[in-house]
Order: C-alpha cells, then sequence, then structure tokens
C-alpha cells in the first residue's frame, strides 16, 4: 500500500470552515522523486533516474539514491547514513548534519559542503567532479579510485585524511585533520612559496591563499612573467565556486628573474 505524501485530515466544527491538518510524520519508507520540506521520515529512497530536493527534512533512518538518480539537499538532518550507488550527482549542504556515514560509491560527481558529517565520508570509484568543502567530519575522509576531479578544502576532520589510487590527484587545502593524511593527500597543504625563484610548476592552494608560480602578463612592448599570491575570498565565492582576489598588487606581486 502506498503511503501518501502528507497525510490531510479534515475537521469540520459547527460554525466554522474546513481545517486542512497535515501530519508531520511519513511512516516507513518514502521513495522520493519531487521536493520535500520540513516534514519527518522515516526513511528515503531516490529511485532510478529519479530527482529528488530535499530542503530542512529530517530522516530518522537511512537515505539511499540509485542508480542515475540525483539527491540536491540541503539544511537536512539525518540519524543514520547517506548511501548511493551508480548516483548521477549528490550534493548535501548549508549545514545538513548526518548522524552516520555519507558513502558515494560508483557514480557521478558530488558535493558536499557546509555540514555536519558525524561517521566517515567515503568517495569511491566515482567518475565527476568531487567537492568536500567546509565540513566537520567526526571520522575520516577517504577517496578512493575515482577519475574527476577531487577538491578538499577547509575541512576539520577528527580522523584520517585518505586519498588513493585517484586518477587526478586531490587539490585543496586549509584542512584540519587531527589523524595523519595519507598517500595522494599527504602533502595537500603544500604551496610554493612566493619567495622562491618563479617555476613553471601547477599553481597551488594552501592556507586560504593560491600561489601561482608562474604567470605571462602582456604589456605593451613585451611579456613579463610574474608570480603572484592571492587570498582566498569566501565572501565571494557562491555555489560551490571559489573565489580569489589580488588585494595588494605591489606586495604579492614579484616579477620573475
Amino acid at each position: 500500500m502506498k503511503i501518501p505524501h502528507f497525510l490531510r485530515t479534515q475537521l469540520i466544527l459547527p460554525g466554522l470552515s474546513t481545517l486542512l491538518v497535515s501530519a508531520g510524520a511519513i511512516a516507513e519508507e518514502l521513495v522520493c522523486t519531487h521536493e520535500l520540506g520540513r516534514v519527518m521520515v522515516d526513511n528515503l529512497r531516490v529511485p532510478p533516474n529519479g530527482i529528488c530536493n530535499l530542503d530542512g527534512t529530517r530522516v530518522e533512518g537511512t537515505i539511499k539514491v540509485e542508480a542515475n538518480a540525483t539527491l540536491n539537499a540541503q539544511r537536512i538532518s539525518v540519524i543514520g547514513n547517506i548511501q548511493t550507488e551508480n548516483a548521477r550527482q549528490v550534493s548535501v549542504r548549508d549545514r545538513s548534519r548526518i548522524g552516520g556515514s555519507v558513502q558515494l560509491k560508483s557514480g557521478g560527481g558530488a558535493t558536499i559542503s557546509d555540514s555536519i558529517i558525524d561517521s566517515d565520508l567515503q568517495y569511491d570509484s566515482n567518475s565527476g567532479q568531487f567537492q568536500a568543502l567546509w565540513n566537520d567530519i567526526g571520522g575520516n575522509i577517504q577517496i578512493f579510485q575515482n577519475d574527476g576531479s577531487i577538491e578538499i578544502v577547509r575541512n576539520v576532520i577528527d580522523g584520517n585524511l585518505q586519498c588513493k589510487e585517484n586518477t587526478q590527484v586531490p587539490f585543496g587545502g586549509g584542512n584540519i585533520v587531527k589523524g595523519t593524511k595519507e598517500d595522494q593527500c599527504a602533502q595537500l597543504l603544500a604551496y610554493v612559496s612566493p619567495a622562491e625563484p618563479c617555476a613553471k610548476s601547477s599553481a597551488t592552494f594552501g592556507d586560504g591563499q593560491l600561489h601561482i608560480p608562474r604567470v605571462s602578463v602582456a604589456g605593451h612592448a613585451d611579456v613579463i612573467d610574474y608570480r603572484a599570491t592571492l587570498r582566498y575570498a569566501p565572501e565571494l565565492s557562491r555555489n560551490g565556486s571559489l573565489v580569489f582576489e589580488l588585494t595588494d598588487a605591489g606586495a604579492n606581486l614579484s616579477q620573475c628573474d
């Protein structure tokens, strides 16, 4: 028997208009292919090819996201885990709270930002871009065997930061790791000092700053190579993007020799 999205009861009182009362709790497992707001459910499942948008929803059990499905969640509270397998896209953000783990496996991309996860954040064998931004993680971050780009910025991690066998080396910085940083994430906070000679290596990010070892600037007469340090500007960053600014050109730009 299907359980309706909202249980509604009509109360007819003498001399009064009909009142419509919505129950705040939905029992057992809810199949979500639509938008859901500030209600409470036992368990929630996003079926194959489904799109589920959650805002302020409380889940007493687990969220499961199935093949080619999409979950967009903000300000949610989940007592158990979020588990995905072969999902298309997953987004959990804006002060969401997960009592268990977030387990993302064999899918597309995912963004986990500005959230609290009491246990582990696991990203395993996925093909799309992954972002872990400004989270509090009670356990480990484990990122294994993924093909897309991996960005890890400003997380507080009570356990370990473990990155292994990813096609692209993870990048980011500003993370507080109380355990150990391992394998591909062991040097995540390393950066090129502006005092060093210009190099032809890639730009690096660490301590909230973007360090560009060499950038070519075309002038009226010739091309001059510079090195620069840009400040991460969280007040300008929106929708998962990172914005940097050069606050003092005189202090932060240095001409290459």
